[in-house]
């Protein structure tokens, strides 16, 4: 199936590992999702990694965890939908200054919680980062 035919691609948001991101919009139920724009012909070397995030992505069942919506494939063109997450990333958070201590505590327990399911259903996150906690969800493997 056509992806394009699903999704409307907006703006870019982000570059992950394997590709860049961008906000979309599922044409048929109007919700807001993240796409994953992958070039599989410029990611030979990542192609056993690329499947091992779309496997556990779509395993994980948690609040804490970005939920996974399909794959599609468009000529050599990977696209992942995920669930949209507004609330920008841990990163993105303190750009404007210090962040106050009790905030901090709220990231941390989010995260940790995050990081408890996957390692209860006996999976690993190999890349935590602030840019990889968004609304504070752990998110692109």
């Amino acid at each position: 199936m056509d992806p394009e035919t699903l999704y409307d691609v907006n703006e870019r948001i982000g570059r992950g590992a394997f590709g860049e991101v961008f906000k979309g919009v599922d044409k048929k139920t109007k919700q807001t999702v993240a796409i994953k724009l992958i070039d599989l012909e410029e990611a030979l070397d990542e192609l056993e990694d690329i499947q091992q995030e779309i496997n556990i992505l779509s395993q994980c069942d948690s609040p804490y965890i970005t939920k996974y919506y399909g794959s599609y494939l468009k000529g050599s063109q990977l696209w992942i939908v995920m669930e949209y997450m507004g609330g920008g990333s841990a990163l993105e958070i303190r750009k404007p200054g210090p962040i106050e201590e009790s905030f901090i505590a709220i990231i941390l327990h989010e995260v940790l919680k995050g990081l408890e399911y996957l390692h209860s259903e006996g999976k690993l996150h190999r890349d935590i980062k602030g840019k990889f906690l968004s609304s504070i969800v752990v998110i692109f493997f």
